[in-house]
């Protein structure tokens, strides 16, 4: 029989804990002390552990899983997660305000201004009220499911205030004050494990006296670059205890399809179901007023407890986002202001020259280490030879660098007055640092490149790119095994790859038979990859996925492609001079026919798959969905209206041919009927794909 008067103070405890983590963890109030906490905590879980039976599914006790995981699963995001594009100057951001009102044909906009958190961004599902699901951005299409350590946030609700199902958008991130402590807490660690290794070094000295085996000493943990880098590993822990460990916390930026008219009521709505949301929001109603918020908190950020690496600017108004829409990366009615990172002064200590896949001669500067932004800096980018020769750098030179918008920072200035007197003028190579072919320059960019078919390092680039996820995808296969391949002589081109035996692969160091078996597996099934897939994975300067796309529709085989012509390629969708010269001189070289003749003899030649149905209403015409969908999941919707034709968009424009709604549609439907967009319900949907399904 259940006592109501334990049933009672568990109820009550849940609740208070709750209320707590709440006032500590997001409106950084605290309204009790660490230790009368965790008098209440431990009553709590005396009280649970007793009575089973009474455990809360929202308790603070049940945030941590028993489960460790082998790995990570994938799951596909209903929503693409994209990302927002950056600014890095003022001028940028006028010219974002200028374009905006240009494609709106309006005057004045509204904006809201959000701290751009410098975290991870995951997304996270509710079903009637519970936390049933998390997963990180990933690739945007694709993440990782995280629900077990997304869990083990505290600032997180477990249960909302209310039963509904919904999907959330936020940013994890480390408080600097659990970073300052995690840190701390690996040194004294790593002092345990010192004194540890001493006395294995003494043991060690005595064992080979005796010929004995000798034991292998403890590894340190290094510490944490930046509260950004703990973030991201400590979400990513297989074991959800680790994570829990680590005090992770959260701001909610988005909730999808809210019904919402604004951004902040977005915002007031994740706030009034309980999650976390950031309050340092503004809203503003020209761009000159966002400059000077913008100025505030680059001079006032290191106040907060979190790190922040810029300004969030969106459009308030939904309405007006849904008629901008999206590219395919990010959304046109929002961008992000990066702070200037500061620029340190540190010296040259030498300078090497990396070949890329095409052969492209990069010089890079290697550096005495320095920390920017709480990264470790060690090699810095002097783009080409030009550059190289106007800033007339030398080795021992006392350099700035500057780490902005690029994943390797610059050398932006050399401290000419703290020269050595015998220093030299560096002449850039002539001869390729990987094969010792001479160098070419290219008259219209300035750069060197490497002619040479044959260059190891040139190679080995083209058959990572070949391999990576977004080409050919070959599982097992990064950059390390690709130039342990290189190194054994198995592997000298990318046809190589399908002439791999798995007793080649066993000869490698610390390569087994799993491994071997995976990537073997792996370059097999790649033979089966999508025209465009394979059009990407050649390589080809300036194509990407997008356009990868449209080639393989345009041209439907390699036999076909190889064959195409500029004024062809000129007229495509989004394809100028620059790219159709690009693909042109490609396949004018003779070393990329011949990689091409020989994928198709090694059976690799997709067609491509026309299922259009050139009398289907969706055939070349553009769909949102809107609503949930109960006769079919809006993936496989959008994978059947692809194969007949479509284009499926999230938002609603003037390019909008088709809406479908399912059950509680939202502020989509109503933008469509102003509009006059034709509207399709999910029940005529189903009906015409079956009828379509049926003519085949």
């Amino acid at each position: 029989m259940i006592n109501k008067k334990i049933k009672f103070e568990i109820e009550n405890l849940v609740k208070v804990l709750n209320e707590y983590s709440y006032q500590y963890y997001v409106e950084d109030n605290p309204k009790i002390s660490d230790t009368k906490y965790d008098i209440l905590y431990k009553r709590l879980e005396k009280l649970e552990k007793d009575n089973p039976e009474l455990i809360k599914r929202n308790s603070p006790t049940q945030r941590v899983g028993d489960k460790i995981l082998n790995k990570f699963r994938k799951a596909k995001h209903t929503v693409p997660m994209l990302s927002l594009s950056n600014t890095f100057s003022k001028e940028d951001l006028l010219k974002f305000d200028k374009k905006i009102k240009k494609n709106l044909n309006i005057n004045n906009i509204e904006y809201i201004c959000e701290l751009k958190i410098d975290g991870l961004a995951v997304s996270i599902k509710y079903k009637d009220g519970i936390l049933y699901e998390a997963s990180t951005r990933g690739d945007g299409k694709i993440g990782e499911i995280i629900t077990e350590n997304i869990s083990t946030i505290f600032s997180l609700p477990k249960e909302l205030n209310r039963k509904e199902n919904i999907e959330v958008r936020g940013e994890v991130y480390l408080p600097k004050k659990s970073f300052e402590l995690l840190n701390e807490e690996i040194k004294n660690n790593n002092k345990k494990i010192e004194i540890e290794n001493e006395k294995i070094e003494k043991e060690n000295k005595i064992k080979k006296l005796k010929n004995l085996n000798l034991i292998n000493k403890i590894k340190l943990q290094p510490l944490f670059a930046n509260p950004r880098n703990a973030a991201s590993g400590s979400i990513r822990q297989l074991d959800s205890k680790i994570s829990s460990q680590r005090k992770l916390s959260i701001f909610i930026y988005n909730v999808i399809d809210s019904n919402q008219k604004t951004q902040e009521e977005n915002l007031i709505y994740a706030k009034k179901l309980g999650l976390p949301i950031n309050s340092n929001y503004k809203i503003f109603k020209n761009i000159n007023d966002v400059l000077n918020y913008i100025d505030y908190w680059e001079n006032n950020k290191q106040n907060l407890t979190y790190d922040i690496d810029g300004i969030v600017i969106k459009i308030n108004d939904i309405k007006l986002q849904d008629m901008l829409g999206n590219t395919i990366k990010s959304p046109k009615w929002a961008t992000s202001y990066k702070f200037p990172e500061q620029e340190l002064v540190t010296k040259l200590v030498d300078i090497t020259y990396s070949v890329g896949r095409t052969g492209m001669i990069t010089p890079v500067a290697i550096l005495e280490p320095i920390e920017i932004s709480g990264s470790t800096i060690t090699k810095a980018s002097l783009h080409n030879k030009d550059v190289m020769e106007k800033l007339d750098i030398r080795i021992g030179d006392t350099v700035i660098v500057k780490k902005a918008a690029e994943i390797i920072p610059k050398v932006v200035k050399v401290m000419k007055e703290f020269r050595n007197k015998n220093s030299k003028t560096l002449v850039f190579p002539i001869k390729c640092p990987s094969c010792g072919q001479m160098l070419k320059k290219d008259e219209d960019t300035s750069f060197i490149f490497c002619t040479n078919n044959k260059c190891k390092q040139k190679n080995i680039k083209k058959i990572i790119h070949f391999s990576s996820k977004n080409a050919m995808n070959i599982e097992g296969l990064g950059d390390k095994q690709v130039e342990l391949l290189f190194s054994n002589n198995i592997i000298k081109t990318v046809v190589d790859l399908y002439k791999i035996k798995k007793e080649d692969l066993l000869k490698i160091d610390r390569m087994g038979e799993k491994l071997a078996t995976k990537i073997l597996d792996s370059i097999e099934k790649s033979k089966i990859s999508s025209l465009d897939k394979v059009i990407y994975s050649l390589g080809i300067p300036n194509v990407g996925e997008k356009s990868s796309k449209t080639l393989s529709e345009k041209y439907k085989n390699l036999q076909n492609f190889i064959n195409c012509r500029f004024e062809e390629l000129k007229n495509l969708d989004d394809f100028g001079d620059i790219m159709s010269n690009s693909i042109v001189n490609f396949l004018h070289q003779e070393e990329n026919l011949n990689l091409i003749t020989d994928l198709i003899k090694l059976g690799i030649n997709p067609e491509y798959k026309d299922n259009n149905i050139k009398n289907s209403i969706f055939y070349k015409k553009e769909v949102v969905f809107t609503g949930k969908l109960s006769l079919i999941t809006r993936n496989k919707a959008k994978s059947a209206l692809e194969k007949i034709g479509a284009r499926v968009s999230s938002s609603v424009n003037n390019k909008t041919d088709y809406i479908i709604y399912g059950e509680k549609p939202g502020t989509k439907l109503e933008k469509a009927k102003l509009m006059k967009i034709n509207i399709i319900s999910e029940q005529e949907f189903y009906k015409i794909l079956s009828e379509i399904n049926n003519e085949k």
